[in-house]
């Protein structure tokens, strides 16, 4: 609690940056024209996430990538999905990025992949470019007749399918403790 009021906690870490820059505290404290709303903070939290996935598309431009995605429903009964890039760059290192966590009308294929090719268009990413798909064994996602492989095997059949290994672990602990 400071001057008698409560701050958020954005406020307090703007505070904590200031014990070294007297400019920002003279700026906290004034009393308007301070920009701290919680829209104004949504919009800066929204431009640094857009200013990370730049930088991570940069890096996988042009390279093969696999595509990573898993769905589930929450806790409010909305169809979720969770998208992740997978890339090796040129020192051989490993990368899995986290893209995002996207609403889904439904969990059917078709839908998924729908929202994968969006995701793609908006990164532009190339389908050319994708060697890899990994998902859950649920049938709408690894379906040999028309799950998420199936579609996306028919537009790059160079993308091969693996088995969430996440998913398989989590099976066999499942088994083994039962």
């Amino acid at each position: 609690m400071l001057n008698g009021k409560s701050d958020s906690n954005f406020i307090l870490l703007l505070r904590i940056r200031a014990e070294d820059n007297p400019n920002l505290l003279k700026w906290l404290d004034k009393c308007q024209d301070k920009f701290t709303s919680p829209g104004i903070q949504n919009e800066i939290l929204k431009l640094m996430s857009l200013r990370i996935l730049r930088d991570i598309v940069q890096q996988i431009s042009g390279m093969m990538y696999t595509i990573m995605v898993d769905e589930t429903t929450d806790l409010s009964n909305t169809e979720q999905m969770v998208l992740c890039l997978r890339h090796v760059d040129d020192d051989l290192n490993v990368h899995e990025e986290l893209i995002g966590l996207y609403s889904l009308e439904s969990t059917s294929a078709d839908n998924i992949m729908l929202t994968i090719q969006d995701i793609q268009l908006r990164l532009n990413l190339s389908i050319n470019n994708c060697r890899g798909q990994c998902y859950n064994g649920a049938s709408n996602m690894s379906g040999i007749r028309s799950g998420v492989t199936t579609k996306v095997s028919s537009l790059e059949p160079r993308a091969l399918y693996t088995h969430c290994y996440g998913h398989a672990l989590n099976r066999v602990i499942q088994d083994g403790i039962t």
